[in-house]
C-alpha cells in the first residue's frame, strides 16, 4: 500500500527512539489520567511527576506512569491487608495499620505481629505484667534499652515506640536463630538465654507459646502457665510456712 508522503514521515518520526518514548507514554497516560481524574486520594510521595519528564529528565514517560501505577497498587494492598487484619483481630483500623507497619518495617509476617501482640497484651497498649513488661509487645524496659539505648520505661506505653522495639527484639531474634520463626517467637517468651541453655542440653525449648501466636490456639501454653504458676503458688506457701 502506498502511503502519501505525510503518512510516510509521520511513521519514520513514530519509529524514533525519543518519539517512540513519548507515544508509549501518552499511551499509558489515557489510564493514568482516569484515574488521576477519578480517585480523589493524593498520589504518593515518592512518585516521579510526569510533568518532570517534559523538563527533560532521564525517566522516560512510560516507566514513570508505570511506577506511579505501581505505588498506587502497594497502597491499596496495604489498605486491604490492614483492613482484613483489623477484621480478623478484632481491632480498629488504626491500631491495625500501627501494627502492620511497624511489622513490615522490620521485615516480618504482619501476621506474626497481630498474633504476637494478641498473645502478648491482648491489643492492650497501657498493659502491664506482674514482671514489668510493658506495652502491646511486652517488652521488659532493660530489653527495650539494649535494643534502642536511651528507651525509657514510659516511652514503651507509646504504642509506635513499643512496637517498633517489640518487632525490632524479634527481628534480631529471628536472625540469632537463623530465621527459625518458632525458636525465635519461643525465645521472645522465653528468654534467649533459657532457650539456648535447653538446647546445649538436647531438650526442646518448646512451651507452645510459638503455637500460640502462629495459630492462636495456646492450649499449650496456657497449661504449662498455670502449672509454673501453681508451682510458684506452692513454693510461696511453703516458704511463708517456714517463716
Amino acid at each position: 500500500m502506498r502511503l502519501i508522503p505525510q503518512v510516510r514521515a509521520l511513521r519514520v518520526a513514530a519509529s524514533r527512539p525519543a518519539v517512540r518514548q513519548v507515544t508509549i507514554g501518552l499511551f499509558l497516560l489515557g489510564p493514568a489520567g482516569l484515574w488521576i481524574a477519578g480517585d480523589p486520594r493524593p498520589m504518593p510521595d515518592d512518585a516521579v511527576s510526569i510533568g518532570a519528564l517534559a523538563e527533560g529528565t532521564a525517566i522516560p514517560a512510560g516507566e514513570a506512569v508505570t511506577r506511579l501505577w505501581a505505588a498506587q497498587q502497594l497502597r491499596d494492598q496495604r489498605e486491604e491487608a490492614i483492613t482484613q487484619l483489623a477484621s480478623e483481630f478484632e481491632v480498629a483500623e488504626p491500631l491495625a495499620a500501627d501494627i502492620h507497619d511497624a511489622a513490615v518495617s522490620e521485615a516480618i509476617d504482619p501476621r506474626v505481629a497481630f498474633g504476637l501482640v494478641k498473645a502478648e497484651s491482648s491489643f492492650r497498649a497501657r498493659a502491664v505484667s506482674p514482671v514489668g513488661a510493658v506495652g502491646l509487645t511486652q517488652v521488659m524496659p532493660a530489653t527495650a534499652r539494649l535494643i534502642v539505648p536511651g528507651t525509657r520505661g514510659t516511652d514503651l506505653l507509646n504504642p509506635d515506640i513499643n512496637l517498633r522495639v517489640g518487632f525490632k527484639y524479634l527481628r534480631r531474634l529471628l536472625e540469632q536463630y537463623e530465621g527459625n520463626e518458632r525458636l525465635a517467637l519461643t525465645a521472645y517468651n522465653r528468654g534467649p538465654g533459657t532457650v539456648d541453655r535447653l538446647l546445649n542440653d538436647g531438650r526442646n525449648p518448646d512451651n507452645g507459646y510459638a503455637e500460640k501466636v502462629l495459630t492462636r490456639k495456646g492450649s499449650r501454653h496456657g497449661a504449662l502457665m498455670n502449672a509454673s504458676l501453681g508451682r510458684s503458688l506452692v513454693s510461696s506457701k511453703k516458704a511463708a510456712k517456714r517463716s
